[in-house]
């Protein structure tokens, strides 16, 4: 299968690449094609020149046996520029091009195998050859099949225009009388074909070593039917990558699974069920999941949507901290994610900063994405896939609910607010609400220390009835936290702003700080839809005692 056909087959996804996927790989073979020419046009140019010098050295060039040979040399040229003329002509697709180079290098090497038995019968046209040949397996990507027909051709050219030559042209005739007669012809056609065939299966393996190995570099780039572009990101449990669709080139965010050893099966269960879990979610502030598939080597992947913009952790440690009114808008829109995914029986367990993306949709700025469940817990069903075990905390330290440090049986969606208020707690003072050294530590004043109220920390005014609020979600017992996202949500509507924060005020501060251009969308720190897989230094904390 050549390069074009192997593009065109379906992919390990629903859908198959199609006619935009083939016009990227048009372009790329007309600028290869025109690249090869070019250098051909050099390389004849030099060859000419040498030609021409040797022409007042050696006797049998001054004529040859065919005095108007040399001047075909001239159609090398004429034959470059018309396709180099072709190449921005033609509209066609990525075989012609294909198609168009091989004719080319076909066609000029038969002119400079007939040219060279005209004008110097016994020299052998072993660089002729060797210049055509190597020129289309070096720049043309194509099987070794399209090699392997130039270096017959060049055989059958050799072959047919040294016999021509000595059975047309008596000057040829006289030539080979002088240096043996017609033995002397046949020793020559016989070691020089064989030379010929020795030189195609040289470049026969050249050109089947060259494609795989573009061909395996094309295939790493792809990713069923999506084409990668960049890593984004990596942590524990894998690696993000942008990409895009091949057939409809929508910009996306593909994960993929990295586990080794004993972990593999669990790790690949769970992330097969971190896509299920989320792709039930339709709540506008849920990340969106677009699809999923294997690897070629049994990689699991998945891909959603590319998000541009920048987290809650990047916000506060580029910006500081955020005002009350702004905190309380962020906020409300992750309820209502956090609260399709309780009134599905699924909690998250990895709240925290770098979880919880701002970006634009629509026009409407500081638009809420909850992303990554990759440690997401469906209440009934979790224990029935076996991923859980007793005595087990997950989640991220500084922002873990002290139910989850303690393993308690009954976690339900109270647990995520509890994460929701460190995380609020972060956004109005800069600082998560405890912050020791080591992860033991943070776990042990989750469970048993208070936090200092928001207002005692923070460089900014913070309302008593938020700082009440995020001070409830942190208490240490989940009966004594908001019953619900719906009603925490509830409960951040009902406080009172002078400036309440709206999408019109996001959009000005977003335009003053430049991030409504896709430059700033490309920095590191705020391209990925699944930046943050670790915080601080601190990645997700599987804890035994």
């Amino acid at each position: 299968m050549d390069i074009v056909a192997a593009l065109e087959t379906p992919g390990t996804g629903p859908s198959r690449t199609g006619d935009t996927f083939d016009q990227e790989l048009t372009q790329f073979l007309r600028a290869r094609t025109r690249t090869m020419l070019w250098v051909a046009l050099v390389v004849y140019a030099i060859a000419l020149s040498v030609f021409w010098f040797l022409l007042e050295r050696r006797p049998v060039l001054q004529g040859g046996v065919a005095p108007w040979a040399p001047q075909l040399r001239l159609a090398h040229f004429a034959s470059l520029i018309i396709a180099l003329g072709l190449t921005h002509a033609l509209k066609g697709s990525a075989r012609q091009f294909q198609l168009l180079a091989f004719w080319v290098v076909a066609f000029n090497m038969v002119l400079a195998i007939g040219i060279l038995a005209a004008t110097d019968p016994a020299q052998e046209p072993y660089l002729a050859a060797m210049l055509t040949l190597f020129l289309y397996a070096a720049f043309i990507p194509a099987p070794a099949r399209y090699t392997d027909a130039l270096a017959v051709l060049a055989i059958v050219t050799f072959v047919v225009a040294s016999v021509v030559v000595y059975v047309l042209l008596p000057e040829a005739t006289a030539f080979w009388t002088e240096l043996g007669g017609a033995a002397e012809f046949r020793t020559f056609l016989i070691n020089d074909s064989s030379g010929l065939a020795i030189m195609g299966l040289v470049a026969h393996a050249v050109s089947r070593t060259l494609y795989s190995l573009r061909k395996t570099a094309h295939e790493a780039q792809r990713l069923g039917n999506y084409y990668v572009e960049e890593e984004l990101g990596s942590g524990g449990m894998g690696q993000v990558f942008r990409a895009r669709h091949a057939l409809i080139r929508r910009p996306t965010a593909v994960k993929v699974m990295r586990a080794t050893g004993e972990a593999v099966q669990a790790a690949v269960t769970r992330f097969e069920r971190e896509v299920q879990l989320t792709a039930t979610l339709t709540h506008p502030n849920a990340i969106t999941i677009y699809d999923f598939g294997r690897t070629t080597d049994q990689r699991f992947y998945y891909v959603m949507e590319y998000l541009e913009g920048l987290d809650l952790d990047d916000l506060v440690k580029r910006f500081g901290p955020v005002p009350a009114q702004r905190t309380a808008f962020i906020l409300g829109q992750a309820c209502g994610a956090l609260g399709e995914a309780h009134a599905r029986g699924i909690i998250h367990r990895d709240i925290k900063p770098s979880n919880i993306y701002l970006t634009q949709r629509g026009g409407l700025y500081d638009f809420v994405k909850v992303l990554d469940f990759g440690l997401a817990k469906e209440i009934k069903a979790d224990e029935a896939v076996g991923l859980t075990k007793t005595g087990v905390a997950v989640g991220t330290p500084r922002y873990i609910s002290p139910e989850a440090i303690t393993g308690a049986d009954d976690i339900d969606g109270r647990s995520d607010l509890y994460c929701l208020g460190a995380v609020a707690y972060w956004m109005l003072t800069g600082r998560p609400p405890f912050d020791a050294k080591t992860s033991v530590e943070l776990m042990i004043d989750h469970v048993k220390a208070s936090p200092t109220p928001p207002s005692q920390v923070s460089e900014l005014p913070v309302p008593d009835g938020l700082e009440a609020l995020v001070m409830k979600c942190l208490e240490k017992k989940p009966e004594d936290r908001f019953p619900s996202a719906a009603a925490l949500a509830e409960a951040l509507d009902a406080i009172h702003f002078d400036e309440p924060w709206t999408y019109a005020q996001a959009r000005d501060w977003w335009e003053l700080h430049g991030l409504t251009g896709r430059e700033d969308a490309e920095r590191p720190e705020s391209g990925s839809a699944e930046k943050g897989l670790s915080n601080n230094g601190i990645s997700r904390f599987i804890y035994e005692p």
